[in-house]
């Protein structure tokens, strides 16, 4: 049988959607993608999946928006899928739609975090959620990677009987301390200019933009270093050309300003990222909304990490504060200093806050259990799974 993932952009094709493909694939299944045009897509192809290149804006723009709608349609109708998987947030709308107008049977949505949240504007808290409440009529299942977002669309109404929890996963076996080589990693940190007196590290893995917090994580760094002066803070990830919000340039001038230039490292788009947290003592992710529930916490963690993460939504489910790590407020460059002090001041903290994590991706976060529920999921819906 046929199934079409449609999402906005190819990099989150890969980041966020691979692994299942990859399950279903090799299930016997036909899976396509469709997408908007960039790194991710070449890449993608180069690899022999299909993709689909369709123009999906990440913001409301009535003109483009109908365009992606029409061609999404066209190609929907052309290829007769037997189930239209709708992810992030325009995508998921446009490409409901579009699904609905082409006759698809099955339509499935999988919200990586609703559009609205506890901290969204009233404004955008109504618009949404009645956005959000007029696709699940088009929709024949809902599935969440928090509990959070169920309870909230409970709450509002939005299609109780179709909610379902799908969760968040890893690869334990490629996220595993354990496998990595001593000597490989000396040459990792080598590669990345750490110096030899840095005794610390603070890591975080993330697209660069405002909302992943990392304004905030910089300037508690400023505030870390005259009481760990050979602390290093590594920044893994880059910044997308088409991110409404360019925020890399901004957040250099603000390191400069600080005075700490020499304390920081920007990785840019890297693949080697069980290498990379292997480098780390601490992971935080000081990200302040929209949120689901965060893949690269869950990796850190799968790599005996201890975290420090905010009180959002996602980030509070599978962060358990003084067990696991610390959960301060969001936006908070001095609270989240103060947990990463305890932190750096106490390696059998840190230490213990990490095998806690690893026990729990362990006994909750396995990709595996997402793939199994998800092809459940697939089943019920009348989908045949060949093996």
């Amino acid at each position: 049988m046929k199934i079409l993932h449609i999402c906005a952009l190819g990099v989150t094709a890969q980041t966020l959607l691979l692994p299942q493909v990859d399950y279903l694939l090799a299930r016997g299944l036909e899976v396509e993608i469709a997408c908007s045009v960039d790194e991710g897509t070449k890449e993608l192809r180069e690899k022999g999946y299909i993709v689909h290149s369709i123009q999906i804006d990440r913001r409301i723009d009535p003109i483009t928006n109908f365009k992606s709608i029409l061609q999404l349609t066209k190609l929907i109708r052309q290829q007769q899928y037997d189930l239209v998987h709708v992810h992030t947030p325009i995508a998921a709308v446009l490409g409901r739609v579009a699904a609905k107008l082409a006759g698809v049977k099955r339509i499935v949505y999988t919200s990586h975090g609703l559009p609205f949240h506890d901290r969204s504007s009233p404004r955008e808290y109504f618009l949404y959620s009645n956005i959000e409440k007029f696709c699940s009529s088009i929709s024949d299942l809902i599935i969440s990677q928090n509990h959070e977002d169920i309870a909230t669309a409970k709450r509002l109404g939005i299609a109780p009987q179709k909610l379902k929890y799908l969760g968040n996963g890893v690869d334990l076996d490629r996220f595993n301390r354990h496998r990595l080589d001593e000597r490989q990693q000396s040459q990792l940190r080598r590669s990345l200019n750490i110096p030899n007196s840095t005794e610390l590290i603070i890591g975080t893995v993330g697209r660069l933009t405002r909302k992943k917090g990392m304004g905030y994580l910089i300037e508690a760094a400023a505030r870390l270093i005259p009481q760990f002066p050979n602390l290093q803070i590594t920044i893994v990830g880059g910044e997308l050309n088409t991110d409404p919000e360019p925020f890399y340039d901004e957040l250099v001038a603000r390191i400069t300003e600080l005075g700490i230039a020499n304390h920081v490292i920007f990785t840019g788009e890297r693949k080697d990222i069980p290498e990379l947290l292997g480098l780390m003592d601490i992971f935080t992710l000081p990200t302040f909304t929209h949120e689901g529930l965060p893949r690269s916490i869950v990796e850190a963690m799968a790599m005996s990490l201890p975290v420090v993460a905010t009180d959002i939504r996602g980030c509070r489910e599978i962060v358990q504060h003084e067990r696991t790590g610390f959960v301060v407020p969001p936006e908070d460059s001095n609270s989240l200093a103060e947990a990463l002090a305890k932190l750096l001041a106490n390696a059998e903290l840190r230490k213990a806050y990490g095998e806690a994590g690893r026990s729990r991706i362990e006994a909750e976060y396995d990709e595996k259990m997402v793939f199994e529920r998800l092809a459940k999921f697939y089943q019920d819906l009348g989908i045949v799974i060949p093996h």
